[in-house]
């Protein structure tokens, strides 16, 4: 059997029974860095402390913010908590991608997790091998949190790492501290940005929340039975990532089909046009997770217009009892010099979990798991309190709340009829 096709356990269930985790592991207090960086985690008892000061990693961008490692001859261990701050909003789990790859972390297995409100979080097995002789497995797992002093948010990950041959005899260690950490201080804002709440009376009220970094223009030839909105981020006054938007009523078109062929196929008409999309696809209606979507579909994929533009677009098609909602993410392909394809897929992903649902309601999604399978008396800890994961929705949900009621304003503009920005396709790698 060779290394791709072996198999890694991957444990989500901690087996271990409560009395040999008291007596086998503790509780370490980090606060050797800033007051928004204290955390805290669940070490076995002979792993200890050896590089607390904080140490900035040039080639990857981040800073490690506490190393441990076995005292004993047991099996060797080592856990690293690292973090990147960035001023965006973007899924953790697309940052952590990004950062396993520029590592050359192989992954073996994942658990996305999606937050009610704050994007998707990832839990993953990696392989890395040094040299022939040299393997090691590693499991990480990240957060997020709002910084109240720069604004923007801090990117947080914990590896878990130990010799490839002694994995498995590890492997429930791993799982419990991997998923047995959080901030000491977390904000009751774990994004980046605050939010704009967009809101259009169509053939119905439409309303959606999008980062407030993000200008939303609307044509001055809307009305309510076809409507285009753009959505522009501009970072040192370039563009870095348009949404187009355009709602239909629902009898304009006779299916989704039509929808994306009128709508996509208008780039057609532009010299050299070069797409690579595979066909759009219909979600599953037991894993669309917004109550207020009745049918939900999605492609992605690279296009190109000469040789001067080469972007990566995500498309979204929405329908309702009324409409037709057509949303379109254009944007630079994935890098390692930049997260802008990280913002922009998080910002329609945005639009789309928030679609009419402002609340984030969920319905059933199978695929996805609710926590990081902290221990419940571990699941919050905020300003010294602590949270059960019930305690904690409670809270959470009240502090949306009053975040949404403060800032319900809309920054549309107008442009002028039938021009979109020159913008749309220009962007900067």
């Amino acid at each position: 059997m060779n290394n791709k096709e072996k198999k890694y356990s991957f444990p989500i269930k901690q087996t271990y029974s409560k009395e040999f985790l008291k007596e086998n592991f503790w509780k370490c207090l980090y606060t050797y860095s800033k007051k928004q960086l204290d955390y805290w985690v669940i070490l076995p008892n002979n792993i200890q402390p050896v590089k607390l000061e904080p140490a900035y990693i040039e080639d990857l961008n981040l800073t490690t913010i506490g190393q441990y490692i076995r005292t004993d001859n047991s099996p060797y261990l080592e856990i690293q908590f690292a973090y990147e701050y960035f001023p965006y909003e973007m899924n953790a789990s697309d940052w952590l991608k990004n950062k396993l790859a520029k590592m050359g972390e192989e992954i073996l297995e994942e658990r996305v997790i999606n937050g009610k409100s704050t994007g998707y979080y990832l839990d993953c097995l990696c392989r890395k091998q040094l040299s022939e002789n040299t393997v090691y497995i590693s499991r990480y797992t990240v957060l997020k949190d709002y910084d109240i002093k720069k604004t923007g948010a801090n990117y947080i990950l914990i590896k878990v790492c130990c010799k490839e041959k002694e994995y498995e005899e590890l492997a429930l260690t791993i799982l419990q501290v991997s998923t047995n950490w959080d901030l000491s201080n977390k904000s009751d804002w774990q994004m980046a940005e605050l939010l704009n709440p967009f809101t259009y009376e169509f053939i119905e009220p439409i309303n959606f929340f999008n980062p407030i970094s993000w200008e939303i223009k609307a044509n001055k030839n809307n009305n309510t039975q076809k409507s285009h909105f753009i959505l522009e981020h501009t970072i040192d006054n370039k563009n870095k990532g348009i949404v187009n938007a355009f709602f239909y009523n629902l009898d304009t078109f006779h299916d989704h089909e039509t929808v994306f062929n009128y709508n996509f196929n208008r780039y057609s008409k532009l010299e050299n046009f070069i797409s690579e999309i595979p066909t759009i696809i219909q979600i599953k209606s037991h894993k669309i997770s917004n109550p207020s979507i009745l049918q939900l579909l999605k492609t992605e994929g690279t296009i190109e217009i000469e040789n001067n533009f080469k972007a990566y677009i995500f498309i979204y098609l929405i329908k309702t009892l009324k409409g037709w909602y057509y949303f379109e993410s254009i944007g630079p392909r994935p890098n390692f010099q930049n997260f802008y394809f990280e913002i922009n897929k998080r910002t329609i992903e945005l639009i789309v979990d928030s679609f009419n649902n402002l609340s984030f309601d969920k319905k059933g999604v199978q695929s996805l798991k609710p926590n990081l399978l902290i221990e419940e008396h571990f699941y919050k800890i905020y300003k010294g309190k602590k949270y059960t994961k019930e305690e904690w929705e409670v809270f959470e949900q009240k502090e949306f709340e009053k975040y949404a009621r403060k800032h319900n304003i809309s920054l549309t503009k107008n442009v002028e009829k039938g021009k979109l920005p020159p913008s749309r396709f220009l962007f900067d790698e």
